[in-house]
């Protein structure tokens, strides 16, 4: 069984190269973070992934996308580097967690860990009003089950979290421990490695990205590489998954790096 988790990257238009990436991994279970799905008919073509994501990835005849917000644009001041930080769609978008998968999803569920589902066309208060949910699919392998937590994770400036992340984690952690199988959690939490939301998975769960010590799981362009680890995106299994590979793809084709 391959897994791919990866952030494909709200504010690019890379569709052409996701595409390309995901036709050529060929994964079993795909994991993703920040797709789109349009609503208006003038949102940017190049800015809406999910489409191309399916063209890609036929062969994954089961499918859960889970939005937590509709959105157009996007103004912040000291945002990825830039002084004023300027992102438009072009129309109204859902924007979420999506997972694929070629073994039958019994059970999926969309929980909201920040907020509710929302219509905004008004960002000035974020991060402080934003909207973060869990993607959980259950997936029959066989006769075995699977649980599959696929999330996007509390923004913070310095990836250290706060009190919302850590009740997040929290809850991810408790929905993973339900599991009548194993559990797989992943996505990009935002979070670097030590903190105290990221240390409540320790117990029952494997990190991957501590077990084969990655140092950045962001590509070598991004602000907080010069850090001497910069790693926000993760898998963690289950004790009872037997682990045969596993590794952090050096590629462009997100300002995320694809964990496989």
């Amino acid at each position: 069984m391959k897994l791919i988790t990866l952030n494909v990257a709200l504010f690019e238009s890379n569709n052409l190269k996701l595409a390309k990436f995901l036709k050529d991994q060929r994964a079993d279970i795909l994991c993703l973070q920040e797709v789109t799905k349009e609503i208006d008919t003038t949102v940017l073509h190049e800015y809406v992934t999910k489409r191309p994501v399916d063209t890609a990835t036929t062969e994954l005849i089961y499918a859960f996308f889970g939005p937590n917000s509709i959105m157009d644009r996007f103004d912040m001041k000291g945002f990825h580097g830039h002084d004023a930080f300027h992102f438009d769609l072009g129309g109204l978008a859902e924007m979420g967690n999506y997972t694929k998968s070629k073994f039958k999803i019994t059970k999926g569920q969309n929980i909201f860990l920040q907020n509710h589902f929302t219509y905004t066309t008004d960002r000035s208060k974020w991060p402080d009003e934003d909207y973060r949910t869990v993607l959980v699919t259950d997936l029959e392998i066989g006769k075995k089950q699977l649980r599959v937590l696929n999330y996007h994770g509390i923004w913070t400036r310095n990836k250290l979290g706060n009190e919302k992340s850590l009740k997040a984690c929290e809850k991810i952690n408790k929905l993973a421990l339900e599991a009548e199988g194993e559990a797989i959690i992943c996505g990009d939490f935002n979070l670097f490695p030590g903190t105290p939301s990221m240390k409540v998975f320790r117990k029952n769960f494997t990190s991957l990205v501590d077990k084969f010590e990655i140092k950045t799981t962001r590509p070598f362009s991004n602000e907080l590489n010069k850090l001497d680890r910069n790693v926000v995106d993760y898998i963690w299994v289950s004790k009872g998954i037997k682990v045969n590979n596993f590794e952090v793809l050096d590629n462009d084709v997100s300002d995320h790096l694809p964990l496989v």
